[in-house]
């Protein structure tokens, strides 16, 4: 299987309540103070609300092999990730050297992540997402998709700001 990105700053599906086996949803945050919310019943940025995926969200190194981040669980493929029981999950990635297919001809890490690892924690599943990938990856600027929550996160920014115009891949 591979991985995507994306970064749409909407409240991350799994900050509701009643998802996955955790004793409290994920974490959301408001859009004017940037404050993790306690209203887990808070309406999404991209539904005209205040809740968004907080900053703190974007990946971060642990030490020189090892990355730790958040991802939408990709659940439209047969690789066994469901939806909303995933949600608080972890998994861990590795990145290896490999095309996807002779037909295709793309894919494989970086040469600089080839043999590193990631954890990733599912915060939102991804039902609008298709294809063979299980994971897709909050990174700022790997593109927001279909949503336009990251302007109204962040006011005085145009839609295009975020992921370089490219709504799907980002900036490269």
């Amino acid at each position: 299987t591979w991985t995507t990105g994306y970064w749409d700053c909407c409240k991350p599906s799994c900050a509701w309540p009643g998802k996955g086996k955790v004793d409290r949803p994920m974490l959301a945050c408001s859009t004017t103070t940037g404050d993790i919310l306690s209203d887990a019943n808070a309406r999404s940025v991209c539904d005209g609300g205040q809740a968004a995926s907080c900053s703190t969200h974007q990946p971060f190194l642990a030490n020189k092999n090892l990355a730790m981040g958040f991802a939408a669980a990709a659940v439209s493929g047969h690789h066994g990730l469901t939806g909303d029981d995933n949600c608080g999950q972890c998994y861990e990635l590795k990145f290896i050297d490999k095309k996807h297919g002779r037909v295709w001809g793309w894919g494989g890490a970086h040469p600089k992540l080839v043999n590193k690892s990631m954890v990733v924690q599912v915060t939102n599943i991804g039902r609008d997402v298709t294809g063979a990938h299980s994971f897709d990856i909050q990174i700022p600027g790997a593109g927001q998709g279909l949503f336009t929550g990251c302007a109204r996160q962040y006011r005085g920014f145009h839609v295009g700001d975020f992921d370089c115009d490219t709504r799907y891949g980002g900036c490269r």
